[in-house]
């Protein structure tokens, strides 16, 4: 039996010499056709129809799941996704078919709005023995680039080296069959952890595509196996990340967990916002503590692979809690996103928000934030200001430059008296 050693140098070799493969021949298309199956990787849309030329070429595929494959001549086609049932596109997408060849259709979202992404199933076989696998990140465009790490089972992130830095499609890779540990990191930081998967089996001589897609929040990703000309297997993220902004009176404490799991780093003094931790997505048992006093904050959840802020108001006597969805994908190039959040204590009236004198917040009531506005990041000094109600300046103008790709966070708190301003990049 090979030694453990000489089996990770023969996986990290077979990793080195890995690339794409040629065409080869199926069984679900004939010369003459090319074949096409729905893939359903979309969270937000639970079942889907596909049609083209007025053809349905899949009916009611649900998300996790993939269609039976259709033969389809070769020619341009523009395929047509909609809600099952409705037959109002949701989305279009004009694709070449081939001849021979067979085509998975993968539906997914790109900044919320559905798309559809083509993969070939043509690769030939592995040799006995092994499998193959390529990584796909169709998140690239809301969470960024990635990095996958994969490890034999019992391996660590810390010691396992990147099968695919800063991931888009990569060829694909012949390993040994076997269990594996996958990890998906942010580009170079291994404490940026997007999606675990501990117990990922390839088989004898199968081809598998590791497919990832972006989640609400924007910064942890959705994972789905493809197996070639067969099931999907839904690998979506079981976390949240969620932080605390702490505006109690007084200069008040707060430490906060989430499903067991320690949301500060450290006591946090008012005002102050903490950095994201990630948790069990799902219900929230949701604990408290405010100058010393245990408060359970009861009735919220938190949607698999979303991004929140608790956010804490008022007094130690009588705090009030919020949660905050936080919109944290990716703006296109050459924009950046801002959003204002209102957690000033005894503010009467709403709060607005300008950058360079142009309004992108408007109206924001107390324990709420704005949608993320998008404005144009030239690398420039852009001076922002915050206003009460009847256009009165809440704080002196703040200076920032707005990076490309910048997400921020103007975060109101303090109180009437003495309103405090955190800026913050959240990503």
């Amino acid at each position: 039996m090979k030694s453990k050693a000489i089996f990770l140098s023969l996986l990290l070799a077979l990793f080195a010499l890995a690339g794409c493969g040629s065409k080869g021949s199926s069984s679900s298309s004939s010369p003459a056709n090319g074949s096409v199956r729905l893939i359903n990787a979309s969270t937000s849309y639970a079942s889907l129809d596909m049609t083209a030329s007025g053809s349905t070429l899949a009916s009611a595929v649900v998300t996790g799941s993939a269609g039976t494959a259709t033969a389809i001549a070769a020619n341009t086609y523009t395929f047509a996704l909609s809600l099952t049932g409705s037959g109002i596109p949701a989305a279009q997408q004009s694709l070449l078919i081939s001849a021979g060849v067979n085509y998975a259709l993968v539906a997914h979202t790109v900044a919320g709005e559905l798309q559809l992404t083509a993969f070939t199933e043509i690769e030939p076989a592995p040799a006995v023995g092994d499998a193959k696998i390529r990584i796909s990140n169709l998140a690239l465009q809301d969470s960024g680039g990635v990095d996958v790490y994969m490890s034999t089972n019992g391996g660590t992130l810390a010691n396992a080296s990147a099968l695919v830095t800063n991931a888009s499609t990569s060829g694909y890779f012949e390993i040994p069959k076997g269990t594996y540990h996958i990890w998906v990191t942010g580009v170079g930081n291994k404490a940026d952890l997007r999606l675990d998967l501990p117990s990922v089996v390839l088989a004898d001589q199968q081809i598998q595509t590791l497919i990832l897609t972006a989640t609400p929040g924007g910064v942890l990703v959705d994972g789905w196996l493809l197996a070639q000309q067969a099931a999907v297997v839904a690998q979506t993220n079981p976390s949240a990340r969620i932080r605390v902004a702490a505006n109690i009176a007084a200069l008040g404490t707060v430490v906060a967990t989430a499903n067991s799991v320690p949301l500060d780093t450290s006591t946090l003094v008012s005002p102050a916002l903490d950095s994201y931790a990630i948790v069990p997505a799902g219900p929230l048992t949701i604990s408290v503590v405010v100058n010393g006093a245990a408060i359970d904050v009861p009735n919220l959840s938190a949607a698999p692979g979303a991004d929140l802020t608790l956010l804490a108001v008022g007094t130690s006597a009588s705090p009030r809690f919020y949660l905050l969805s936080d919109d944290n994908r990716l703006p296109l190039g050459g924009k950046a996103k801002l959003r204002l959040v209102d957690g000033v204590n005894g503010l009467a009236g709403n709060i607005s928000l300008t950058v360079d004198a142009n309004l992108v917040a408007q109206n924001v009531a107390f324990g709420s934030a704005s949608t993320a506005a998008a404005v144009s990041a030239l690398g420039n000094v852009s001076e922002l200001q915050t206003f009460a109600q009847g256009n009165v300046q809440l704080t002196p103008p703040y200076s920032l430059t707005l990076q490309s790709q910048g997400v921020y966070s103007v975060f109101m708190l303090g109180d009437n008296t003495a309103p405090a301003q955190i800026v913050r990049a959240d990503r």
